[in-house]
């Protein structure tokens, strides 16, 4: 049963627009990247007017862009009651955290066959700048970095567009990440990004892969825990 707490629409943090971006594409991006940092809460009510007045566009493209969110699950529009942040439901977690580790798992074995001198000193100095902010207690920066070290592992091979796909299916197992990084300690994640780095360096397919498992395993912490903390943003 879906139980919404009752939040109001807050503040947006507010994306540049980028060269030729649709209205409706922007609304869609801009409101995406608050759901998923958490600014806008599972739970939190959506109001239209204030998405348009904060995003200063017109009510068509924003609704256009609610409608597309709603169909990746993470705003529910419940007719004459409005449109509310989806709660973060614990089986969609379950099964993005499944969907990356079967992919992503399978691209490190390729990276290991296919990288470059260039690409591997992409990641390696993109893990040294997660070591610096880590040391720094800078999340923010660190998530940004590890989103980047996985994306360029999917370019390095090609893959861009799975990793697109595998991006947007797993924005419930995202929130949960975003929320877990209290509790989960950011020095042991970069310990797990070089682990896969050695392998990578070595060019051990199985060892890089086995690195990557446990990387992915270590982002999820008990569950049961995150709901006992953060009911409210849970569906039960």
């Amino acid at each position: 049963m879906t139980n919404y707490a009752h939040l109001e629409t807050t503040m947006l943090t507010i994306l540049d627009r980028n060269d030729r971006e649709s209205a409706r594409d922007y609304a869609y991006r801009v409101i995406r990247y608050n759901i998923l940092e958490l600014f806008l809460a599972p739970g939190t009510s959506v109001s239209e007017k204030s998405l348009c007045d904060q995003l200063l566009i017109s009510r068509t493209p924003v609704r256009e862009a609610l409608l597309d969110l709603s169909r990746q699950r993470l705003v529910d529009i419940i007719p004459q009651r409005g449109t509310t942040v989806s709660l973060i439901d614990p089986k969609m977690v379950e099964e993005g955290h499944f969907l990356r580790a079967l992919v992503e798992v399978e691209v490190v074995r390729q990276v290991c066959r296919l990288i470059d001198d260039k690409a591997f000193h992409q990641l390696e100095s993109n893990v040294m700048m997660q070591e610096y902010h880590a040391g720094h207690n800078a999340l923010d920066e660190f998530i940004h970095l590890d989103n980047e070290f996985h994306r360029l592992l999917f370019k390095i091979c090609d893959r861009e567009a799975t990793y697109g796909i595998v991006a947007d299916f797993q924005a419930h197992f995202d929130r949960e990440r975003k929320l877990s990084l209290q509790f989960v300690s950011i020095a042991d994640l970069v310990k797990d990004h070089k682990a896969v780095l050695e392998g990578i360096r070595e060019s051990d397919g199985e060892k890089a892969a086995a690195n990557m498992q446990r990387h992915l395993d270590h982002v999820l912490i008990d569950q049961k825990l995150l709901i006992s903390r953060f009911p409210q943003y849970f569906a039960s």
